[in-house]
């Protein structure tokens, strides 16, 4: 019997420094209102939604980048007519929770409580230019500390990671675990060779490698002066690109999916079932942090 859900990536477009919370969230609620239309269920925004990437180059004026309320104060008249629409909404921010600095992604449920939180885990770039790092974000944040988690959504379980976290497999494989059908991924990543083709390749390799829904959701185009790169996309268990971005600006990009398509797949390959941890034990040995790219 199948179980439809119908999600959306909100892609934005960029977000120039000096524009207003306000006008910035009256983009996104534009692209809400296109969502109900089109009958969305779920619908995400980007990593860093309500601010530029500000993490480009370091400085020490960082704090108006952050929100201090959960969820941010900012967020009401979106998060309010996602509710009066039935409609579940991630999006992504910047955190400042008693002094210390996340880098965070939130989710409410259609009935607009707020399903929980997600801290990234792994942050790119260095502290301090080292001639390599494109970005310099472990200046701004900490790692997360909320762990991996899965949370209720409208008839599905719903995971989250942010930006560089889609790069490591673990990240879709604890989520796998945990019992996510849906995986949902913002990123804002500088234009570099190959960025689009290896943040496809990663999306797609951990949707089936899993057996799960994975939807990626861009901050895109050029913004003070960095180009970001599109390519929101939703990838079935399989690994297959079900629905894409065409632009870099705001797009709503949307598809309606089966969750039973998982069960064959999971059947088939049961990457969870037939695993054998006691040989992984290198895996969970603690390594150096160096640098790394978006």
């Amino acid at each position: 019997m199948a179980r439809y859900v119908k999600v959306a990536a909100a892609q934005m477009g960029p977000n120039n420094e000096g524009t207003s919370r306000e006008e910035i969230v009256e983009r996104m609620v534009a692209l809400l209102e296109q969502a109900v239309v089109e009958g969305v269920e779920i619908l995400a925004y980007p990593e860093m939604a309500l601010t530029t990437y500000f993490p480009k180059r370091v400085r020490d004026d960082f704090d108006q980048f952050f929100e201090t309320e959960m969820p941010p104060k900012a967020l009401a008249p979106l998060l309010q007519r996602a509710r009066d629409a039935r409609i579940a909404c991630h999006v992504g921010f910047c955190e400042k929770d008693q002094g210390r600095y996340f880098n965070t992604a939130l989710l409410t449920d259609e009935t607009g409580h707020l399903a929980g939180t997600f801290r990234k885990i792994h942050l790119p770039g260095t502290k301090q230019p080292d001639g390599h790092a494109q970005v310099y974000e472990p200046h701004f944040f900490e790692s997360g500390d909320s762990g991996y988690r899965v949370f209720d959504g409208p008839g599905t379980r719903v995971g989250i990671a942010i930006c560089q976290d889609r790069r490591f497999p673990e990240s879709y494989r604890s989520l796998g675990l945990l019992g996510a059908e849906i995986v949902l991924i913002g990123y804002n990543t500088p234009l570099s060779p190959l960025a689009l083709d290896l943040n496809e390749l990663c999306l797609r390799a951990g949707a089936y490698q899993n057996n799960l829904f994975v939807v990626g959701i861009a901050k895109a185009g050029v913004e003070d002066g960095m180009e970001l790169i599109g390519g929101s996309c939703i990838v079935n268990p399989m690994g297959q690109v079900v629905a894409k971005a065409a632009t870099t600006g705001d797009e709503l990009v949307a598809a309606r999916i089966d969750l039973d398509q998982m069960v064959p797949a999971r059947k088939r390959w049961d990457f969870l079932g037939r695993r054998h941890p006691e040989h992984y034990g290198l895996l969970t040995q603690a390594t150096r942090k160096g640098a790394g790219g978006r």
